[in-house]
Protein backbone atom coordinates (compact mmCIF):
# COMPACT_ATOMS: atom_id res chain seq x y z
CA UNK A 1 0.00 0.00 0.00
CA UNK A 2 1.31 3.48 -0.91
CA UNK A 3 1.13 6.01 1.92
CA UNK A 4 2.68 9.00 0.14
CA UNK A 5 0.44 12.06 0.19
CA UNK A 6 -0.08 14.45 -2.72
CA UNK A 7 2.17 16.96 -0.95
CA UNK A 8 5.01 14.43 -0.89
CA UNK A 9 4.67 13.48 2.78
CA UNK A 10 5.18 9.76 3.42
CA UNK A 11 4.63 8.65 7.04
CA UNK A 12 7.45 6.35 8.16
CA UNK A 13 6.92 5.27 11.78
CA UNK A 14 9.48 3.14 13.61
CA UNK A 15 9.32 -0.54 12.64
CA UNK A 16 8.24 -2.36 15.81
CA UNK A 17 7.73 -5.84 14.38
CA UNK A 18 10.75 -7.15 16.29
CA UNK A 19 9.61 -5.75 19.67
CA UNK A 20 7.92 -8.35 21.87
CA UNK A 21 6.88 -7.47 25.40
CA UNK A 22 7.91 -9.63 28.34
CA UNK A 23 5.32 -10.76 30.94
CA UNK A 24 6.60 -8.03 33.31
CA UNK A 25 6.21 -5.41 30.58
CA UNK A 26 2.67 -6.61 29.82
CA UNK A 27 1.90 -6.21 33.53
CA UNK A 28 3.24 -2.67 33.32
CA UNK A 29 0.97 -1.99 30.32
CA UNK A 30 -2.03 -3.10 32.35
CA UNK A 31 -1.08 -0.83 35.26
CA UNK A 32 -0.49 2.14 32.97
CA UNK A 33 -3.82 1.55 31.29
CA UNK A 34 -5.55 1.51 34.67
CA UNK A 35 -3.76 4.66 35.77
CA UNK A 36 -4.66 6.38 32.51
CA UNK A 37 -8.31 5.57 33.15
CA UNK A 38 -8.10 6.94 36.69
CA UNK A 39 -6.51 10.18 35.42
CA UNK A 40 -9.30 10.55 32.84
CA UNK A 41 -11.99 9.83 35.46
CA UNK A 42 -10.49 12.30 37.95
CA UNK A 43 -10.47 15.07 35.34
CA UNK A 44 -14.09 14.34 34.40
CA UNK A 45 -15.21 14.46 38.05
CA UNK A 46 -13.42 17.80 38.45
CA UNK A 47 -15.36 19.08 35.46
CA UNK A 48 -18.65 18.07 37.07
CA UNK A 49 -19.30 14.77 35.28
CA UNK A 50 -21.20 12.00 37.07
CA UNK A 51 -21.94 8.33 36.43
CA UNK A 52 -24.91 7.22 34.36
CA UNK A 53 -25.87 3.96 32.66
CA UNK A 54 -26.03 5.80 29.33
CA UNK A 55 -23.85 8.65 28.10
CA UNK A 56 -25.42 12.10 28.28
CA UNK A 57 -22.98 14.76 27.09
CA UNK A 58 -25.36 17.66 27.68
CA UNK A 59 -25.78 16.75 31.35
CA UNK A 60 -22.17 15.55 31.78
CA UNK A 61 -22.93 11.91 32.49
CA UNK A 62 -20.75 8.98 31.43
CA UNK A 63 -21.09 5.19 31.95
CA UNK A 64 -17.31 4.79 32.14
CA UNK A 65 -16.98 6.67 35.44
CA UNK A 66 -16.43 3.39 37.28
CA UNK A 67 -13.35 1.60 38.67
CA UNK A 68 -11.10 0.18 35.97
CA UNK A 69 -11.96 -3.43 36.77
CA UNK A 70 -15.63 -2.70 36.05
CA UNK A 71 -15.00 -1.30 32.57
CA UNK A 72 -16.18 -3.28 29.58
CA UNK A 73 -13.46 -5.29 27.81
CA UNK A 74 -13.65 -3.21 24.64
CA UNK A 75 -12.73 -0.05 26.54
CA UNK A 76 -9.97 -1.84 28.45
CA UNK A 77 -8.51 -3.12 25.19
CA UNK A 78 -8.49 0.39 23.71
CA UNK A 79 -6.58 1.66 26.73
CA UNK A 80 -4.13 -1.27 26.61
CA UNK A 81 -3.47 -0.91 22.88
CA UNK A 82 -2.64 2.77 23.24
CA UNK A 83 -0.24 2.21 26.15
CA UNK A 84 1.27 -0.90 24.54
CA UNK A 85 2.15 1.07 21.40
CA UNK A 86 3.92 3.69 23.52
CA UNK A 87 5.89 1.08 25.52
CA UNK A 88 6.93 -0.83 22.39
CA UNK A 89 8.06 2.44 20.78
CA UNK A 90 10.28 3.25 23.77
CA UNK A 91 11.83 -0.22 23.60
CA UNK A 92 12.26 0.16 19.85
CA UNK A 93 14.33 3.28 20.50
CA UNK A 94 16.54 1.33 22.88
CA UNK A 95 15.11 2.29 26.27
CA UNK A 96 15.12 -0.31 29.04
CA UNK A 97 11.78 -0.83 30.80
CA UNK A 98 12.01 -3.04 33.86
CA UNK A 99 9.91 -3.65 37.00
CA UNK A 100 11.10 -2.00 40.24
CA UNK A 101 12.28 -5.24 41.83
CA UNK A 102 15.63 -6.55 42.99
CA UNK A 103 16.74 -7.34 39.44
CA UNK A 104 16.18 -3.78 38.23
CA UNK A 105 18.21 -2.44 41.15
CA UNK A 106 21.16 -4.65 40.31
CA UNK A 107 24.32 -3.29 38.77
CA UNK A 108 24.47 -2.23 35.16
CA UNK A 109 26.70 -5.23 34.46
CA UNK A 110 23.75 -7.54 35.14
CA UNK A 111 21.74 -5.78 32.42
CA UNK A 112 24.40 -6.18 29.75
CA UNK A 113 25.27 -9.60 28.38
CA UNK A 114 28.71 -10.12 26.83
CA UNK A 115 29.35 -12.71 24.12
CA UNK A 116 32.82 -13.80 23.03
CA UNK A 117 34.42 -16.54 20.98
CA UNK A 118 36.26 -19.39 22.66
CA UNK A 119 39.77 -18.38 23.75
CA UNK A 120 41.44 -21.11 21.70
CA UNK A 121 40.33 -19.36 18.48
CA UNK A 122 42.26 -16.16 19.27
CA UNK A 123 44.31 -14.78 16.37
CA UNK A 124 47.79 -13.32 16.76
CA UNK A 125 48.69 -12.60 13.14
CA UNK A 126 47.00 -11.88 9.81
CA UNK A 127 44.01 -9.74 8.79
CA UNK A 128 40.56 -10.88 9.91
CA UNK A 129 36.93 -9.92 9.30
CA UNK A 130 33.48 -10.72 10.70
CA UNK A 131 30.04 -9.09 10.58
CA UNK A 132 27.45 -8.08 13.12
CA UNK A 133 23.86 -7.25 12.12
CA UNK A 134 21.98 -4.90 14.46
CA UNK A 135 18.43 -6.26 14.55
CA UNK A 136 17.46 -3.53 17.03
CA UNK A 137 18.88 -0.03 17.47
CA UNK A 138 19.60 0.05 21.20
CA UNK A 139 22.67 -0.38 23.40
CA UNK A 140 25.03 -2.90 21.73
CA UNK A 141 28.77 -2.99 21.16
CA UNK A 142 30.84 -5.10 18.81
CA UNK A 143 34.50 -5.52 17.94
CA UNK A 144 37.61 -7.30 19.13
CA UNK A 145 38.88 -8.14 22.59
CA UNK A 146 41.58 -10.06 24.37
CA UNK A 147 40.49 -13.55 25.45
CA UNK A 148 40.66 -12.52 29.12
CA UNK A 149 37.93 -9.89 28.62
CA UNK A 150 35.95 -9.55 31.84
CA UNK A 151 32.29 -10.54 32.06
CA UNK A 152 31.50 -7.96 34.74
CA UNK A 153 32.91 -4.94 32.89
CA UNK A 154 31.34 -3.02 30.01
CA UNK A 155 33.12 -3.71 26.75
CA UNK A 156 35.65 -0.97 26.09
CA UNK A 157 35.55 0.42 29.61
CA UNK A 158 38.99 -1.10 30.25
CA UNK A 159 42.04 -1.93 28.14
CA UNK A 160 40.85 -5.40 27.09
CA UNK A 161 38.38 -4.54 24.31
CA UNK A 162 38.18 -2.34 21.21
CA UNK A 163 34.54 -1.96 20.19
CA UNK A 164 32.06 0.17 18.24
CA UNK A 165 28.74 1.29 19.75
CA UNK A 166 26.35 2.10 16.91
CA UNK A 167 23.58 3.20 19.26
CA UNK A 168 25.56 6.27 20.28
CA UNK A 169 28.08 6.37 17.40
CA UNK A 170 31.07 5.84 19.68
CA UNK A 171 34.28 3.86 19.79
CA UNK A 172 35.19 2.34 23.13
CA UNK A 173 38.61 1.52 24.60
CA UNK A 174 39.37 2.71 28.13
CA UNK A 175 36.47 5.10 27.71
CA UNK A 176 34.71 6.42 24.64
CA UNK A 177 34.99 8.95 21.82
CA UNK A 178 32.62 10.03 19.06
CA UNK A 179 33.08 7.82 16.01
CA UNK A 180 31.23 6.95 12.81
CA UNK A 181 27.46 7.25 12.71
CA UNK A 182 24.45 5.63 14.35
CA UNK A 183 23.10 2.36 13.02
CA UNK A 184 19.52 1.56 12.07
CA UNK A 185 17.68 -1.75 12.44
CA UNK A 186 19.09 -4.20 9.89
CA UNK A 187 22.42 -2.40 9.43
CA UNK A 188 25.54 -4.57 9.21
CA UNK A 189 28.82 -3.68 10.92
CA UNK A 190 32.02 -5.07 9.42
CA UNK A 191 34.71 -5.63 12.05
CA UNK A 192 38.30 -5.81 10.76
CA UNK A 193 41.54 -6.29 12.62
CA UNK A 194 44.93 -5.98 10.93
CA UNK A 195 47.60 -7.63 13.06
CA UNK A 196 50.33 -6.63 10.62
CA UNK A 197 49.68 -2.88 10.70
CA UNK A 198 48.16 -3.29 14.19
CA UNK A 199 44.92 -1.39 13.70
CA UNK A 200 41.17 -2.00 13.87
CA UNK A 201 38.56 -0.69 11.40
CA UNK A 202 34.76 -0.77 11.21
CA UNK A 203 32.35 -0.46 8.31
CA UNK A 204 28.61 0.13 8.22
CA UNK A 205 26.77 -1.47 5.30
CA UNK A 206 30.03 -1.64 3.36
CA UNK A 207 31.06 1.98 3.96
CA UNK A 208 34.12 2.74 6.06
CA UNK A 209 33.37 4.51 9.32
CA UNK A 210 35.66 7.44 10.10
CA UNK A 211 36.65 9.46 13.13
CA UNK A 212 36.00 13.18 13.63
CA UNK A 213 39.50 13.81 12.28
CA UNK A 214 38.72 11.91 9.09
CA UNK A 215 40.75 8.78 9.87
CA UNK A 216 39.44 5.38 8.81
CA UNK A 217 41.27 3.69 11.68
CA UNK A 218 39.07 3.27 14.71
CA UNK A 219 42.08 2.13 16.75
CA UNK A 220 45.75 2.14 15.79
CA UNK A 221 49.01 0.94 17.29
CA UNK A 222 47.24 -1.81 19.20
CA UNK A 223 49.42 -4.28 21.08
CA UNK A 224 48.96 -7.89 20.01
CA UNK A 225 50.47 -9.58 23.03
CA UNK A 226 50.73 -13.34 23.40
CA UNK A 227 47.00 -13.97 23.82
CA UNK A 228 45.79 -12.31 20.61
CA UNK A 229 42.22 -11.24 19.86
CA UNK A 230 38.75 -12.79 19.50
CA UNK A 231 35.39 -11.44 18.23
CA UNK A 232 33.22 -9.99 20.97
CA UNK A 233 29.89 -8.20 21.35
CA UNK A 234 27.54 -7.09 24.10
CA UNK A 235 23.78 -6.62 24.11
CA UNK A 236 21.64 -4.46 26.38
CA UNK A 237 18.25 -5.56 27.66
CA UNK A 238 15.74 -6.43 24.89
CA UNK A 239 18.37 -5.91 22.17
CA UNK A 240 18.86 -8.35 19.31
CA UNK A 241 22.01 -8.85 17.23
CA UNK A 242 23.29 -11.40 14.76
CA UNK A 243 26.96 -12.29 14.48
CA UNK A 244 28.41 -13.94 11.38
CA UNK A 245 31.98 -15.18 11.72
CA UNK A 246 32.17 -16.26 8.10
CA UNK A 247 32.29 -20.04 8.07
CA UNK A 248 30.15 -19.73 4.95
CA UNK A 249 31.85 -16.87 3.12
CA UNK A 250 28.88 -16.29 0.81
CA UNK A 251 26.70 -15.47 3.84
CA UNK A 252 28.81 -12.37 4.59
CA UNK A 253 26.96 -9.40 3.11
CA UNK A 254 29.78 -6.90 2.57
CA UNK A 255 32.99 -8.94 2.71
CA UNK A 256 33.66 -8.77 -1.03
CA UNK A 257 33.22 -4.98 -0.98
CA UNK A 258 35.35 -3.93 1.96
CA UNK A 259 37.17 -7.00 3.26
CA UNK A 260 38.35 -9.18 0.40
CA UNK A 261 39.81 -6.31 -1.62
CA UNK A 262 41.97 -5.24 1.33
CA UNK A 263 43.33 -8.72 1.97
CA UNK A 264 41.21 -9.64 4.99
CA UNK A 265 39.95 -13.18 5.62
CA UNK A 266 36.71 -14.27 7.34
CA UNK A 267 37.43 -15.14 10.95
CA UNK A 268 36.00 -18.66 10.57
CA UNK A 269 37.43 -19.39 7.14
CA UNK A 270 38.01 -23.12 6.48
CA UNK A 271 36.66 -24.11 9.90
CA UNK A 272 34.52 -27.22 9.64
CA UNK A 273 33.22 -27.31 13.21
CA UNK A 274 30.92 -24.77 14.80
CA UNK A 275 32.75 -22.35 17.04
CA UNK A 276 32.10 -22.24 20.77
CA UNK A 277 30.72 -18.95 22.07
CA UNK A 278 30.72 -17.92 25.71
CA UNK A 279 28.29 -15.48 27.31
CA UNK A 280 28.19 -13.73 30.65
CA UNK A 281 25.47 -14.56 33.13
CA UNK A 282 25.02 -13.77 36.78
CA UNK A 283 24.69 -17.09 38.60
CA UNK A 284 25.88 -18.51 41.93
CA UNK A 285 29.27 -20.15 41.80
CA UNK A 286 31.27 -22.15 44.33
CA UNK A 287 34.78 -20.92 45.08
CA UNK A 288 37.46 -21.90 47.54
CA UNK A 289 36.93 -20.46 51.00
CA UNK A 290 40.01 -19.05 52.76
CA UNK A 291 40.52 -20.49 56.23
CA UNK A 292 40.90 -16.99 57.68
CA UNK A 293 37.86 -15.41 55.95
CA UNK A 294 36.30 -12.73 58.24
CA UNK A 295 32.69 -13.69 57.39
CA UNK A 296 32.65 -17.25 56.12
CA UNK A 297 33.48 -20.15 58.40
CA UNK A 298 34.43 -23.50 56.91
CA UNK A 299 33.90 -26.60 59.04
CA UNK A 300 35.03 -30.06 57.95
CA UNK A 301 33.13 -33.14 59.03
CA UNK A 302 33.64 -36.68 57.77
CA UNK A 303 30.93 -39.23 57.21
CA UNK A 304 30.65 -42.35 55.07
CA UNK A 305 34.19 -41.76 53.87
CA UNK A 306 33.40 -38.31 52.45
CA UNK A 307 34.29 -34.84 53.65
CA UNK A 308 31.63 -32.13 53.64
CA UNK A 309 32.13 -28.40 53.87
CA UNK A 310 29.56 -26.30 55.72
CA UNK A 311 29.44 -22.60 54.85
CA UNK A 312 27.81 -20.24 57.34
CA UNK A 313 27.03 -17.52 54.75
CA UNK A 314 26.21 -17.42 51.06
CA UNK A 315 27.51 -15.21 48.24
CA UNK A 316 26.59 -14.82 44.58
CA UNK A 317 29.32 -14.38 42.02
CA UNK A 318 29.28 -13.37 38.38
CA UNK A 319 30.80 -15.91 36.03
CA UNK A 320 30.90 -16.87 32.36
CA UNK A 321 28.65 -19.71 31.24
CA UNK A 322 29.35 -21.63 28.03
CA UNK A 323 26.99 -22.48 25.22
CA UNK A 324 27.74 -23.74 21.71
CA UNK A 325 26.15 -21.61 18.99
CA UNK A 326 26.17 -21.75 15.20
CA UNK A 327 28.48 -19.52 13.17
CA UNK A 328 25.52 -17.57 11.90
CA UNK A 329 23.66 -17.01 15.11
CA UNK A 330 21.05 -14.64 16.51
CA UNK A 331 21.85 -13.39 19.99
CA UNK A 332 18.96 -12.32 22.19
CA UNK A 333 17.95 -12.27 25.81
Amino acid sequence: MIYTQCNGYKPAPLDLNHVKLTPNQNTLVERLAENGHNVWARDRVRQGWTYSIVQDIMNKRNPRLVPYNLLDEKTKKTNRDSVCAAVRTLIGYGYNIEPPDQESRSSRGDKIRVFRAEKSYAVTQGKWYFEFEAMTVGEMRVGWARPCVRADTELGADELAYVFNGFKAQRWHIGNESFGRQWQSGDVVGCMIDLTEMNILFTLNGEMLISDSGSEMAFKDIEIGEAGFIPVCSLGMSQVGRINLGQNVSSLKYFTICGLQEGFEPFAINMKRDITMWFSKSLPQFISVPTDHPILRYVKSSGNGAIFGIITAFYSFSFINTETLNWFVGLRY
